[in-house]
């Protein structure tokens, strides 16, 4: 879905995100069925489909919202470390325990990532564009549309 959501909208959209971070918990990425995430958000499944086209799409906008919820922690406590280096390492270590807390969601997320399909390529670059903000926010570098442009090369 594109534009601003409302608050319901966002609501029911957050319960979704919510039911299929649930079952991936469960079961990883085979466990993540439009029709139980539908039933557990308690959205009829073609709004499901409107906000997610695909279960892949859905959990990578787990991940989205996951790397959201990063940056805005790590606003108040920022990467640790003396050297541009070691707040990365830091930026890196904390990533990959927020990752590990829950191994079979982290797993159908990459997986979704890894997808190949073509409609998550957007939310990919949402993942990606996330996580280099905050590396370059660990090195004391704002990101920039050319630095945008070397990363497409």
């Amino acid at each position: 879905m594109s534009g601003t959501l409302t608050a319901a909208q966002d609501a029911r959209r957050q319960r979704m995100l919510a039911a299929a971070t649930e079952l991936a918990a469960a079961g990883g990425l085979e466990a993540v069925q439009m029709r139980d995430v539908a039933a557990r958000a308690e959205v009829a499944l073609g709004t499901l489909y409107r906000y997610f086209p695909s279960k892949e799409f859905l959990m990578a906008s787990v991940m989205v919202a996951e790397v959201q919820l990063l940056s805005g922690l790590w606003e108040g406590r920022p990467a640790r470390g003396e050297t541009p280096a070691e707040r990365v390492l830091n930026v890196l270590d904390r990533a990959n325990r927020a990752l590990l807390a829950r191994p079979e969601v982290s797993t159908a997320q990459i997986r979704a990532l890894v997808s190949g399909n073509q409609e998550v390529a957007g939310v990919v670059r949402t993942v990606t564009d996330g996580m280099r903000s905050l590396i370059l926010s660990a090195i004391g570098v704002e990101p920039s549309p050319a630095l945008n442009d070397v990363a497409d090369t």
